[in-house]
């Protein structure tokens, strides 16, 4: 079994931002005079800023649990999904910039009514994505296009003809790896 968590490192950023969003947002509304339409403006983007750092301190305390049997995120809104049970696998891109080069991956598992998402900022990422992937071969579920061209980025699988020319996937010199990931 190992386990996994997000690196304070990373939730740091998010924490910073989400603050400083929910200060911008929130102190205005409280401290300020405002039109009604203005203060609920103001009220909608304070709450978006405060499920973002509630969703960042769900991660923060969350821990996941990989073996051979299934996955278990440990934490507040803990759920376990055993392999033989899996019924949905997805790896998503998402992108920060237009050239497609930074960003992060969700993996999106499914379970009998039970969801988990992963990002690729917790440790072992690549790890769990490999176990997740051979779980769900295993079980004889479809996986599109996009996670496909994914798990090609990530070399768990070897670029595949076709595919991977019009994602954009080349291998690098030391294996299959690619440009970035797509979707």
């Amino acid at each position: 079994m190992t386990a996994h968590r997000y690196d304070m490192a990373e939730l740091g950023g998010d924490y910073a931002r989400g603050a400083a969003g929910l200060a911008l947002t929130a102190l205005p509304l409280i401290l300020l005079p405002m039109h009604w339409i203005v203060a609920v403006a103001f009220g909608a983007a304070a709450l978006v800023f405060l499920a973002f750092l509630l969703r960042t301190w769900l991660r923060h305390r969350s821990v996941i649990e990989v073996d051979d049997q299934g996955i278990v995120a440990h934490g507040p809104l803990g759920v376990r999904i055993a392999w033989r049970e899996l019924s949905g696998f997805r790896l998503r891109y998402f992108s920060v910039r237009r050239d497609r080069q930074r960003g992060w991956m969700q993996l999106d598992l499914r379970a009998g009514g039970r969801r988990l998402r992963v990002e690729s900022t917790i440790s072992g990422f690549d790890e769990i994505v490999t176990q997740a992937h051979d779980a769900a071969l295993a079980r004889t579920l479809g996986i599109d296009d996009s996670s496909q061209a994914n798990l090609m980025s990530l070399g768990v699988v070897a670029p595949q003809a076709g595919l991977a020319e019009r994602w954009g996937v080349r291998p690098a010199a030391d294996g299959p790896a690619s440009d970035g990931p797509k979707e």
